[in-house]
């Protein structure tokens, strides 16, 4: 390698170290998170039960649509339009008038649908099993007034990523989640509130961190609304919203179709898949979720073009197989996890679900990178086309395959729809910037968690059929883990880049030494 090359690779090494640490930083509190949920499901599981673990699922459904309707996409337009003003003054305005206007919209809307929530319970959350209607109407309330305070900390956490305050998002963030876990013991397991008990823990957290950091950004930014500088950001973003809600259905529209396809029994039966898609989502909740959080300011501050498309490819090809890499385990020992993380015995055919879900977040982890090339050239609207084009694919999969496979035929349908929601994103990318995708590693990655999802079903339907016991099933799968992690090393990353890989390692180490 020439010197020249030697300094490129260097500076491009501290670049993505860079990158590195802060998304590590980002994850130590979804790690916690995830940690405390996993120990804190198996009461969960206890307390609620199926029904009402399937409740509880139908209520994140519209947590999350909401704050899709309501603005949680100018936050995201806030930091792309953060980094194209020069000025100190340009930019505190478009955080102050952003973090303005998406409250008072929450307020407004979430306050008129209080007034009427009687009449909304059995649209939104269904017509009731055994948690009966009386008790579906308390738990919509206290959602309803939920929701303003959730997009008002969200609005506090983008201006942290925004600063790169990693290590404060980082702490306000597990502090908040201490809280609410305290609470839930006190509601859930004492006063056994059910869900409306859950809610009103995560209602105390959210109120307690959406006053202390508005009061910050307020203090700090003083509450000033600026038309001008929020115009450009409420073009930018409206696209997004019906994005959001697009994405809300590939997420979450299988639920809500288990609900009503499942008769009487729906309640149970989104509970089961529900315990399913929170392992098969571990992953992607501890890993890609932190890296999005600092990847978008870091690619957006880049200002060369060439540079930015060749470092989407090169960090496109590292998350897919960082997100593959851990997904892998989730996908091989998933029936293990669905056991271990549920008391009663009813949750543990979840695993069924399993391969089909976590593999299916690999190939969102490809979408996600690739379509940051159209928010840097704010081509908005071709991710709005790409997403509604994915919403019938996922509507009818789920349509066609719900009715035959049950809640298996909800995940093969995520699968199915994350796998070509991929690929239209990387096709429009590339015809967008000529992002050179490095095709090649990632088909050997995608690949390889597609067929360690085809062994783990056809090894965990021989234990459950007692044709093959635990204490052989698992050395089997550890083995398989073993070899596909070896063909990550040998076939995907090159032998620079291995190297580049121990350096950069040891220096870290050195460093925190």
């Amino acid at each position: 390698m020439s010197p020249d090359d030697e300094q490129e690779a260097s500076a491009e090494t501290r670049a993505l170290g860079g990158l590195v640490r802060h998304s590590a930083i980002y994850s130590v509190a979804p790690l916690l998170r995830q940690f405390i949920s996993i120990g804190m499901h198996r009461l969960y599981t206890r307390w609620l039960g199926e029904p009402g673990v399937g409740v509880k699922e139908t209520v994140d459904f519209w947590l999350i649509a909401l704050q899709q309707l309501l603005g949680i996409n100018v936050l995201g337009a806030m930091v792309r339009f953060y980094y194209d003003q020069k000025n100190p003054e340009d930019r505190g305005r478009v955080v102050t008038s952003s973090t303005i206007l998406i409250g008072l919209v929450a307020w407004i809307v979430c306050g008129t649908a209080l007034f009427f929530s009687p009449s909304l319970v059995t649209p939104m959350l269904g017509k009731g099993g055994e948690v009966a209607a009386g008790e579906l109407g308390r738990i919509l309330q206290i959602a309803l007034i939920l929701i303003p305070f959730q997009l008002s900390s969200m609005s506090g956490f983008y201006y942290l990523q925004i600063l790169r305050r990693s290590k404060a998002f980082t702490t306000i963030q597990s502090i908040k989640l201490l809280v609410e876990v305290g609470f839930n013991f006190l509601f859930i397991g004492h006063l056994q509130l059910g869900v409306y008990g859950f809610l009103l823990s995560m209602l105390i957290g959210e109120s307690l961190t959406s006053l202390g950091l508005c009061g910050w950004i307020f203090v700090t930014l003083k509450p000033r609304f600026n038309w001008r500088v929020l115009r450009p950001i409420l073009v930018y973003a409206w696209p997004l919203v019906p994005v959001g809600l697009c994405q809300l259905v590939l997420h979450f529209a299988d639920r809500r179709l288990l609900l009503e396809l499942s008769g009487d029994d729906g309640q149970r039966i989104t509970g089961i898949y529900g315990h399913g898609y929170k392992i098969a989502f571990l992953v992607t909740n501890m890993l890609l979720g932190p890296f999005l959080q600092i990847w978008q300011p870091w690619i957006f501050a880049i200002e060369n073009a060439k540079e930015r498309s060749a470092l989407i490819a090169r960090v496109g090809t590292y998350a897919v197989l960082t997100i593959a890499a851990a997904s892998l385990g989730v996908i091989l020992f998933g029936r293990q996890g669905a056991i271990l993380l549920a008391e009663p015995r009813g949750f543990w055919v979840a695993y069924k679900a399993i391969p089909w879900i976590s593999a299916g977040y690999v190939f969102w982890a490809l979408y996600h990178v690739a379509q940051t090339v159209l928010f840097v050239t704010k081509r908005t609207g071709r991710i709005f086309t790409i997403n509604i084009v994915a919403v019938g694919i996922n509507l009818i999969a789920n349509l066609y395959l719900i009715p035959i496979y049950g809640f298996e035929g909800a995940a093969m349908a995520t699968l199915l729809t994350f796998v070509a929601i991929a690929a239209m994103m990387v096709v429009a990318a590339r015809a967008e910037s000529q992002v050179p995708f490095e095709n090649r590693r990632l088909a050997t990655i995608l690949g390889c968690v597609l067929i360690a999802g085809a062994f783990s079903l056809w090894i965990d339907g021989m234990e459950a059929a007692g044709d093959l016991s635990m204490w052989l099933s698992v050395p089997i799968k550890a083995g398989f883990y073993a070899m596909a992690l070896g063909l990550f090393w040998i076939a995907v990353l090159a032998r620079e880049e291995k190297k580049r890989f121990r350096r950069w390692l040891l220096h870290e180490l050195g460093r925190r030494a």
